[in-house]
């Protein structure tokens, strides 16, 4: 059936009416109050409109989300192509992505984003997506956005909350998650005053029971280090998500060791590369509530053994795991040195050059009057140690570059 819709033009006005579905007694009605009928025409009907009939996103944990759309248009016309807009919050940037299917009348179309291997994200990732449907003729279909929260689909989960932290929690373990988010909102306040921001970004803490549980969540690292290290917890600031191990009896302390991860990249944007690993280790070890001790035993055996790590060998992870603990140790007591020394309102000027995009050495030139090796040399002098050697030219450990794929987070010896 064809719609119709007439216009109308008062003559004395000279305006002119629309309206659909006009009927002739309205017209015999409208001209009696000196309107007169100007044009009568076929208003555009829904041939080859699109019709959406079917959404659907499925959690495949580890492998990733699924989503699929099913959607009609009227022939002649076909649907030609399904866009998967999708962002991950967080993140800056949107990507795009194509639903496979064979162009026809009516089609389902299918899309796997992977969440393992290369492409790794870990569970707690919140996806904001929508889908663009075109048909041949060119028109297009829009929906709206919608979000939706990937998470271990192994486990029912719960949340508490409290100010900017979300702690995700399985099992009867309810008081222990609001330990860790005691502790998490706790580190927050404290590191965010010490780093001189008041953080805003959402944190949400997938909380795993055990290693077991957890180690499906994680991505892939060598068969030494799964070996040799027990991963407590993991730091994904990219996308405010942290995965911890709530079965460890210092839980508080590795959730504010990874929450201090988050704060101290909230407090270094606009920084122009990546801040060195002993630095970022660094300061979270310093900002732990309930620290490790087997740092400071690794610490003080590479003092005794005279096998400390120069601190321009710390700017990425080191390889080995032994010299990963030790890095820990490490940074915190470098870190501790400048806050014991020059105070905190040193920290805050460092890192406020850090966001003005100032580079590691020149900002602790400026802030402190000595660079990296500087640093190095004036707290090895607490300790009764030599100042390190030059490093013979050609030799210079490799700077860290902008590598926003680290993931920092804790371990300890398994």
């Amino acid at each position: 059936m064809i719609e119709c819709q007439a216009l109308w033009y008062n003559s004395e006005t000279g305006t002119v009416l629309t309206g659909s579905k006009m009927r002739r007694t309205i017209g015999f009605f409208l001209a009696l109050l000196g309107l007169s009928a100007l044009v009568v025409f076929p208003a555009q009907g829904q041939e080859g409109a699109i019709v959406l009939k079917q959404k659907d996103v499925r959690n495949q944990f580890p492998d990733g989300v699924v989503f699929e759309v099913a959607a009609e248009t009227i022939a002649p016309a076909t649907i030609k192509e399904i866009k998967l807009e999708m962002r991950v919050t967080g993140s800056q940037y949107s990507s795009y992505a194509y639903l496979v299917f064979e162009p026809a009348t009516a089609v389902q179309g299918k899309y796997l984003l992977p969440t393992s291997g290369a492409q790794y994200k870990p569970p707690g990732i919140l996806l904001e997506y929508r889908f663009i449907i075109t048909d041949s003729t060119g028109r297009t279909l829009e929906t709206e956005k919608e979000t939706f929260l990937y998470l271990d689909n192994r486990f029912q989960w719960e949340k508490v909350t409290r100010g900017t932290v979300e702690v995700y929690y399985y099992g009867p373990t309810q008081e222990r998650a609001q330990l860790i988010l005691a502790a998490a909102t706790a580190t927050v306040a404290r590191m965010g005053a010490l780093l001189g921001i008041t953080p805003t970004q959402s944190i949400r803490i997938i909380a795993y029971n055990n290693a077991t549980h957890m180690a499906a969540a994680l991505p892939f690292v060598s068969r030494t280090t799964q070996t040799e290290l027990l991963t407590q917890g993991q730091a994904h600031y990219v996308y405010g998500v942290l995965l911890v191990l709530a079965g460890d009896p210092q839980i508080d302390g590795v959730a504010s060791h990874e929450v201090t991860h988050m704060v101290f990249r909230e407090a270094t944007k606009g920084a122009a590369m990546d801040l060195p690993a002993w630095l970022n280790e660094g300061m979270a070890e310093y900002g732990n509530i309930n620290p490790n001790s087997s740092y400071d035993t690794y610490l003080s055996v590479a003092v005794s053994s005279k096998k400390l790590l120069r601190l321009k060998q710390l700017q990425t992870p080191p390889g080995i795991p032994q010299d990963t603990l030790l890095m820990y140790g490490q940074g915190r007591a470098v870190v501790r040195y400048l806050v014991d020394t020059y105070g905190e309102t040193k920290i805050r000027q460092l890192f406020t050059a850090f966001r003005q995009g100032v580079r590691i050495d020149e900002a602790l030139q400026k802030v402190y009057g000595f660079d990296q090796d500087g640093l190095d040399n004036a707290w090895r002098k607490t300790l009764g140690l030599p100042p390190w050697e030059e490093t013979p030219a050609g030799n210079e450990p490799v700077p860290a570059g902008k590598t926003s794929r680290w993931s920092f987070g804790c371990a300890r010896r398994q």
